[in-house]
């Protein structure tokens, strides 16, 4: 039985679960693959409508503000994995990534 963790509070934590993830393959990354990685797919299908939707919401703010740090890059496209239309972002290893102290 899987244990659901909690859902990425900060661009610094889920720049941790990208980097885990990306050790194995390269991913498209949008809300929804963001809660696969994180394994609280079954967290997120207990959730009301709305509630689904504010998270999916805040998940994006957070890939949109690790792209804004030069860590992911933004694709043209809306991605589609199963959770709507998505942006979609492709993860920049870097040397380094520098976040910002308020990011968490």
């Amino acid at each position: 039985m899987r244990i659901e963790a909690p859902f990425p509070q900060t661009a610094k934590e889920m720049l941790a679960v990208i980097v885990a993830a990306e050790r194995s393959r390269k991913y498209v990354w949008t809300a929804g693959r963001v809660l696969i990685e994180s394994g609280c797919v079954g967290r997120w299908q207990a959730l009301d409508s709305n509630a689904k939707k504010t998270l999916l919401k805040s998940l994006t703010k957070l890939l949109e503000e690790l792209s804004d740090q030069g860590a992911l890059a933004l694709r043209p496209d809306l991605q589609g994995i199963g959770f709507g239309q998505e942006k979609g972002f492709d993860y920049i290893r870097p040397r380094h990534v520098q976040l910002n102290h308020d990011s968490g």
